[in-house]
């Protein structure tokens, strides 16, 4: 995944918004959200190439573990991130995630950016260029292929456009994250088209407490490709 966006939100007892676009190879096989494991129950895509996950949700404990490469072309290492981001999704609740990514063997992996987070709370981790865990104290946190200290212009773009969503309803934000996700303004669009590379899903998701609220997919670009309710059950 090459954008992901994460609004939280105090309202109504507190909730959290996931608004993701993954960008990959065209041609890398992967299946759209389905149970990936049934104790505890993990809801996200499958890779089919590296094994694992771009964006998984926790069912049972109500927590979101989602990944980007922090190095657009990267040489592949021993671990895929995406195994990462299941076994983190795995665990018992998010403080047992945030523990077992601070004891990982950080370089078997390719470089990652990874989001950690439920309603009430959210870590950010990078294993490039130096590794660190730490928790965010902000309500908009946004991830791309750049280092967390040098972001660029597309995160940046995308992290303003989320931070004027502060007043919106959650009615409305299904729609205008659709709509953002979309987006093919400035020289690197959050929606992107290539030959070879491009955007090849998107996802808005929302967790109230410890339930999904909501699960919207896309399985093609979001400019072009009708989003599909996929909300799981979390009873």
């Amino acid at each position: 995944m090459c954008i992901l966006l994460a609004l939280g939100r105090e309202a109504e007892g507190g909730s959290l918004w996931i608004a993701a676009n993954r960008d990959e190879h065209l041609d890398r096989p992967w299946q759209p959200p389905q149970l990936l494991t049934g104790s505890p129950r993990v809801f996200g895509g499958r890779d089919l190439l590296g094994g694992g996950s771009w964006l998984a949700v926790n069912l049972d404990a109500g927590f979101v573990i989602g990944v980007t490469n922090a190095r657009l072309g990267a040489a592949p290492r021993e671990k895929s991130r995406g195994t990462l981001v299941l076994e983190l999704a795995s665990t018992r609740s998010l403080d047992d995630a945030v523990a077992l990514l601070e004891n990982v063997e950080w370089p078997r992996y390719g470089e990652f950016n990874l989001l950690l987070a439920d309603a009430g709370a959210a870590w950010v981790a990078t294993n490039h260029p130096a590794p660190f865990v730490r928790r965010s104290e902000t309500p908009v946190i946004a991830l791309g292929n750049e280092t967390l200290a040098a972001p660029g212009g597309r995160v940046e773009a995308a992290t303003e456009r989320a931070r004027s969503l502060a007043g919106l309803g959650d009615a409305a934000l299904p729609e205008t994250l659709r709509v953002l996700l979309a987006d093919h303004g400035g020289t690197d669009p959050l929606c992107r088209h290539g030959e070879r590379y491009g955007t090849v899903c998107s996802t808005v998701l929302a967790l109230r407490g410890r339930e999904v609220a909501t699960y919207l997919f896309a399985p093609g670009r979001p400019c072009e490709t009708a989003f599909e309710d996929l909300a799981p059950s979390t009873a």
